[in-house]
């Protein structure tokens, strides 16, 4: 009885206690639940066939995945929608499964049901919120301790699980606890600069496939990639299903007094965060079955996120209607709709921003233990790396609201197809969304999430955070440097890094011209051959590709004249850095200096909030290029 009562406790975060098992005749069933399953009222002694409700009749084809027989032990992360009636599932719920195999001929009891010589079985949690990251420690060694017994008559241990996880999950689920099963690092380091590039088609609510292997590593690549929206991996609750509509049930505009109590939490809820990008049509499945295929091909079903191990589901994609395949092996995406790339292409800011992110990621990256940076330290961290695309994400809905406070959308409109070029700060009233992509931006202004963002969110948000693009800026030597020092890296040319680090280093006052031509120029240059953005279609508009051409020419010619021009001029490059140098100091004198606007203190300095600003990351002071 007491069982039966914590699961049906609102405070408690875990909902049900299953096992799979793969039957020679049936193929995956469940063959334990606890608490029990509707129309089973009395808690089980042994395993048995359970029949499902028909909501959850996919589950042990998602406990048990294709190729679970390949490892001996591997996860799955899945969603199940609700079950009417049943107070277990009120809502989606949010399943691990940890799945092993031992041999027959070791079991100490044999049941009539076994017949082959492996038995293959995965223990379930289903939670209310996904806390996949503490889950796994206790599930693995729970499973480990069960298949150790080498008896599947012994149920006791699984009535302890479920006790001990409502004992521990119990009450509100603090950020850690929630971002513990995400890898940021692991993200950047294998998706790098495309990294922003998959937010922004989630933003866009378009069709996902992550494809590969393991599963647990697939999974994981799809949550990380959710949670760099501030807010939504506490906002699954219409994730299970197309069908599923809660969002606008409790929504309300929020006004500024909330930020009262100054915390950080106030503030994105203030910004009308998290953006929603699952709700009523979307589809999100970390790991998803043949089972389900027919649910991605669903008139019901607008946009979707899953992932899959099976090649089956993108050699039908006209059935499913993919978008994007994004392939967690080789870190490429391939763009089935080739409208799409020229959408969530970045701009040189975007551009900027990432590269020096990839190069934090890179220059900390440990091999024995990816997950945290080199000497343990912040700088390259989840939790930097959050920061920052937190960052990234207020400021763009802060510069929504500042165009359209100030009458900028028709002219952002009339924009939309302009050169996108880095602006300065001399304008005060700048146009600050031509640095996040005016294709994307219009694109994004007609999906569900940015309607309804704008309908509840406050107009003065862009007073408490500042506009702008956080890769905004002149370009500087640094930021070619870290473009070419990552390209370098993916192709493991040390020396020719390590020589062309050197030459941009003294090669300032040479190229101080065309910085925005030398950028392009330098990303088609490295892309030239790259397969990391792949369209199924080879054919493109003859202008298009004559564009294409002439960038990588300019692009090459720039190089080639460069190198030469290092060749026979190093000393002139050391004279002209010390000139460059000298009047860059008389420009800044004291009596130059600029003076911080009174109207400045009304906004909150986002460098405070998250500890990766350049106060307390202390960057050299960098020679900027002139036009």
């Amino acid at each position: 009885m007491e069982q039966a009562l914590l699961s049906q406790d609102k405070d408690s975060q875990i909902a049900a206690i299953l096992v799979v098992g793969f039957h020679h005749a049936y193929g995956p069933i469940v063959e334990f639940c606890l608490p029990p399953l509707p129309d089973h009222q009395a808690n089980q002694t042994s395993l048995e066939k359970l029949e499902l409700p028909e909501e959850w009749s996919f589950l042990p084809f998602l406990a048990l995945p294709d190729g679970a027989h390949q490892k001996d032990e591997d996860f799955a992360y899945f969603h199940l929608p609700p079950v009417p009636g049943w107070s277990v599932a009120k809502t989606t719920l949010f399943g691990i499964s940890c799945n092993r195999q031992i041999p027959t001929k070791d079991l100490l009891v044999k049941t009539p049901d076994i017949t082959r010589s492996i038995v293959q079985k995965a223990v379930v949690v289903l939670a209310k919120q996904p806390i996949f990251g503490p889950l796994r420690q206790k599930l693995a060694m729970i499973t480990a301790a069960w298949f150790n017994q080498r008896d599947f008559t012994k149920l006791e241990i699984l009535y302890n699980l479920y006790n001990n996880l409502n004992s521990t999950f119990y009450g509100p689920i603090d950020d850690s606890t929630l971002y513990m099963g995400t890898s940021l690092r692991e993200l950047v380091y294998k998706f790098k600069s495309k990294t922003l590039m998959l937010l922004k088609l989630l933003l866009l609510e378009k069709r996902l496939l992550f494809y590969g292997y393991p599963v647990e590593r697939l999974c994981t690549f799809q949550y990380s990639l959710t949670s760099l929206i501030p807010g939504l991996l506490r906002n699954l609750q219409d994730a299970g299903a197309p069908e599923l509509d809660t969002s606008d049930e409790h929504r309300t505009m929020i006004e500024a007094k909330i930020l009262s109590d100054g915390t950080k939490e106030s503030l994105l809820k203030y910004m009308g965060l998290p953006l929603n990008v699952f709700e009523k049509g979307s589809f999100f499945q970390p790991y998803i079955p043949l089972q389900q295929i027919d649910m991605l091909s669903s008139d019901q079903t607008k946009s979707y996120v899953v992932g899959t191990t099976n090649q089956i589901f993108f050699h039908h994609k006209s059935d499913t209607k993919i978008d994007v395949l994004v392939n967690v092996e080789t870190g490429t995406l391939e763009f089935y709709n080739q409208q799409l790339v020229s959408l969530v292409s970045p701009t040189i800011a975007d551009r900027r921003w990432m590269e020096n992110i990839v190069k934090v990621v890179n220059d900390t990256w440990n091999t024995n233990d990816p997950s945290r940076p080199l000497q343990n330290t912040y700088l390259g961290s989840d939790d930097y790396l959050r920061a920052r695309f937190e960052e990234y994400v207020l400021s763009l809905l802060s510069s929504v609201k500042h165009a359209q406070v100030h009458n900028m959308m028709d002219v952002i409109y009339e924009d939309s197809n302009s050169s996108e070029e880095i602006m300065t700060d001399e304008n005060e009233e700048h146009n600050y969304l031509t640095d996040y992509g005016m294709k994307w931006l219009k694109a994004w202004w007609d999906t569900n999430n940015f309607r309804k963002w704008n309908q509840y969110t406050d107009h003065e948000i862009y007073e408490i955070v500042e506009p702008g693009h956080p890769g905004m800026g002149n370009l500087s030597i640094t930021d070619l440097q870290n473009t070419l020092a990552n390209r370098l890296r993916d192709l493991q040319l040390k020396p020719i890094r390590n020589t062309l680090s050197k030459a941009m280093s003294g090669g300032a006052k040479a190229v101080s011209s065309g910085r925005s031509k030398l950028m392009k120029g330098v990303d088609a240059f490295w892309n030239e051959g790259s397969t990391d953005v792949i369209t199924t279609s080879p054919t493109a508009s003859s202008s298009s590709s004559r564009e294409l051409e002439t960038t990588t020419q300019q692009a090459g010619r720039l190089f080639s004249n460069f190198s030469s021009f290092l060749t026979r001029k190093s000393k002139e490059f050391s004279q002209a850095m010390e000139e460059s140098v000298s009047d860059q100091h008389n420009r800044h004198s004291p009596a130059n200096s600029s003076t911080q606007s009174v109207d400045d203190t009304a906004f909150v300095d986002v460098a405070k909030m998250y500890p990766f600003t350049k106060s307390e990351i202390k960057q050299p002071e960098e020679k900027i290029l002139d036009v």
